[in-house]
């Protein structure tokens, strides 16, 4: 018969092969990855053994202590644990309906109210509308979340620190400008000024991000590029909710936000704007995907629906 491709090596592998590695990394143990396998220690070490002969090298340096995995078995977990994270979600979409998939799409704190919204909206009108599981997190946490295949993309922003995997095998599009700004009670005096420069809010009590978020990077950033060192926060939490509700009863304090969380809150009567006199700078939100996973259509439908809000919705002036 034509067209019959030729059998992989890789066809001898199960399942269990490639929970095995994961498992392994895990718990730095053969025993203990049996255990979790419910097989036998000798069954383990035949399944490990078939692995590394498949993928011709050794994968786990074994010893009395347990085992770890050398770099090629780390590598090859990289590429492992997309996979098992797709088969463990294999039950749940076989028995949903099939013109509702799911798709998990990682969102940073602070996007979540700006785009999300309008996202389900733009794809309900066009009957494109899959079911949604949004994980918020810090931008390096969902890269990596990406990569292992626990989410299926990512609205948010590019760390440029980001030290994780190469991001040639990703498919990067560019949205909305949506800078920063520093925001404050409506019955502050600053916020009636027309211009304030940023050292004059360097006694300020403020609220802000924890180190390691990308909020917290831009608030640093903004003063350390002016000369200016940055104030150490009176309250760190990774809720801009949190932040904006502290301001309401201590009308003193100021928080950073993306200027469309700012002037979503400020129609709401809640908070108000400074006018710097040198604003944050541009800051384009993304969505990130890996380029296997556009082959799923609500991963398309999804960065289609985000190019045209884009075009449609502009962020509000300054």
């Amino acid at each position: 018969m034509g067209g019959m491709s030729t059998p992989s090596r890789l066809d001898h592998l199960r399942v269990r092969h490639l929970r095995l590695l994961d498992l392994i990394s895990q718990h730095g143990s053969l025993t203990a990855a049996a255990e979790c396998l419910g097989i036998s220690q000798p069954t383990t070490t035949k399944l490990l053994q078939e692995l590394e002969r498949v993928l011709r090298c050794t994968l786990v340096d074994r010893s009395t202590r347990g085992g770890l995995l050398t770099d090629s078995g780390r590598r090859a977990l990289e590429r492992v644990r997309p996979a098992m994270h797709a088969i463990d979600l294999i039950p749940d979409m076989v028995s949903a309906a099939p013109e509702h998939p799911m798709v998990r799409i990682g969102i940073l704190r602070l996007a979540g109210i700006s785009m999300a919204p309008d996202l389900v909206h733009q794809l309900r009108t066009h009957g494109h509308m899959p079911r949604l599981y949004l994980h918020e997190d810090a931008v390096a946490n969902l890269m990596d979340q990406l990569f292992d295949g626990e989410i299926d993309c990512i609205i948010g922003r590019l760390d440029p620190n980001y030290h994780g995997q190469p991001v040639d095998t990703l498919d990067i599009t560019q949205l909305g400008n949506d800078p920063y700004e520093i925001a404050c009670a409506p019955g502050n005096p600053l916020s009636r000024k027309r211009s304030v420069p940023l050292s004059a809010l360097v006694g300020a009590p403020w609220a802000v991000a924890p180190r390691g978020t990308y909020t917290r990077q831009a608030f640093d950033m903004a003063f350390m590029s002016q000369g200016i060192p940055a104030p150490i926060p009176v309250i760190e939490s990774p809720s801009f909710h949190a932040s904006f509700a502290v301001m309401s009863r201590n009308t003193d304090f100021l928080t950073i936000a993306p200027m469309s969380s700012v002037r979503y809150y400020a129609d709401l009567g809640k908070v108000r704007p400074i006018r710097l006199s040198t604003p944050f700078p541009p800051d384009r939100m993304v969505f990130v995907t890996r380029h296997d996973l556009l082959t799923i259509p609500a991963v398309r439908d999804i960065k289609n629906s985000l190019i045209e809000l884009t075009r449609t919705v502009p962020v509000p002036a300054r």
